[in-house]
């Protein structure tokens, strides 16, 4: 099911991401080896804490099914895909090679068992079986493929096919996919598989192995989910997000050399992450909310109150340092609106601004006329 999160990139985290970045490149303490691009992110607040050449467009290799993945999952979470439907295997599905299940030409396997095929042994056939299913053809599927991308700000994105054969015209970020990851981390339906290692499909003498190429997690803690991509031209990829505490991070590197390579490269990034971050919620200092004095209204001042409260990533350590400050009107005139912004709250570390928001009334306050003069005398007067 998908869960509630902070909405996704807030105007801190983007004033955030120079300073962290900058402190991470300088510590060395990421192992990159022969990585071509390299990233880590918290997922709720898009705050980066650590990149390297991560907008830099690179073919992806099967790291392409985390947003055929994605997909799936909206079309579940809307009623439209359930684990028990039936999908035919077509021609076009059963002509795919590399890493498959070896499906034929009309063949019937339920939605759950191609999914299952797909997150733990990458299976390009039941991926694109999967992806006729839902749109009628691999082509359309691959357009909304596109539009989820754009829609979610991956500008550097562009798919060719649902399954990640390589193509110059198929291709994306460590950025654009660290964004993908956060965004289906919000979804738990595949987390079973994820955390598979070794399982079957089918029964009998057609019974089919899948195997999970996803090394990391057999033993990094706090792993949810993730997806490796190898071709030639795409070298060794791998996406994965953790949730250690508070803090979800996708980390994500794109063109190791070697197999190993790239799972010790994002052991790396979330090492770092989880190490040298945590989230910061600011709190409020009630005391300076003071009510604010309302000229010719029915009420002669107004409560405020600040309008959101969001979470940061900040240095592990540093919140201590995070100093506040508020800024409201000294007074209004009538009429006040619901929610009208009357001052603004901000936490600042380090010079930089951390956390802002609005601060605004809690209730409407009328403009005092002659006759609701009247009526509020009328009224004392009876209550006696």
């Amino acid at each position: 099911m998908k869960k509630k999160i902070i909405p996704f990139i807030l105007s801190a985290a983007l004033a955030l991401n120079i300073c962290f970045t900058a402190n991470a490149e300088e510590s060395g303490e990421v192992a990159l080896g022969t990585s071509k691009a390299a990233i880590a992110i918290e997922c709720s607040t898009g705050q980066v804490l650590y990149e390297h050449n991560a907008h830099e467009r690179l073919p992806m290799a099967s790291v392409t099914k985390l947003m055929s993945l994605l997909i799936f999952a909206e079309e579940i979470s809307a009623g439209r895909l359930d684990f028990d439907d039936t999908v035919t295997c077509t021609a076009h599905a059963n002509s795919m090679d590399g890493s498959v299940i070896w499906l034929e030409t009309g063949e019937q396997l339920t939605a759950g068992e191609l999914l299952k095929s797909v997150v733990i042994a990458s299976a390009n056939d039941a991926c694109v079986a999967l992806a006729e299913h839902v749109s009628g053809t691999e082509e359309a599927f691959v357009e909304k493929m596109n539009q989820h991308a754009a829609d979610l700000g991956m500008s550097d994105t562009h798919y060719v096919n649902c399954v990640g054969y390589d193509n110059e015209q198929h291709y994306t970020t460590a950025y654009d996919t660290a964004l993908l990851c956060a965004e289906i981390s919000q979804y738990d339906y595949y987390n079973g598989f994820f955390n598979t290692r070794l399982d079957y499909v089918r029964e009998g003498e057609r019974q089919t192995q899948l195997l999970n190429t996803n090394k990391l997690m057999n033993y990094y803690s706090g792993l949810i989910g993730g997806k490796t991509g190898t071709t030639d031209n795409a070298g060794c990829c791998l996406a994965v997000w953790a949730r250690r505490s508070d803090m979800t991070v996708a980390a994500v590197e794109l063109g190791c050399g070697q197999d190993s390579e790239r799972f010790d490269v994002c052991e790396s990034l979330l090492d770092y992450s989880f190490a040298g971050f945590e989230m910061f919620r600011p709190t409020v200092d009630s005391s300076k909310l003071t009510p604010i004095p309302v000229e010719d209204g029915t009420e002669k001042q107004v409560d405020v109150r600040v309008k959101k409260l969001v979470s940061a990533v900040v240095p592990r350590g540093s919140a201590r340092n995070i100093e506040y400050s508020y800024t409201l009107s000294e007074g209004l005139e009538a009429p006040v609106a619901y929610g009208q912004t009357v001052g603004r709250m901000t936490a600042v570390l380090d010079g930089e601004e951390i956390f802002a928001s609005e601060i605004v009334t809690v209730y409407n306050v009328e403009e005092l006329t002659f006759w609701k003069s009247l009526l509020i005398i009328l009224a004392q007067i009876f209550s006696m």
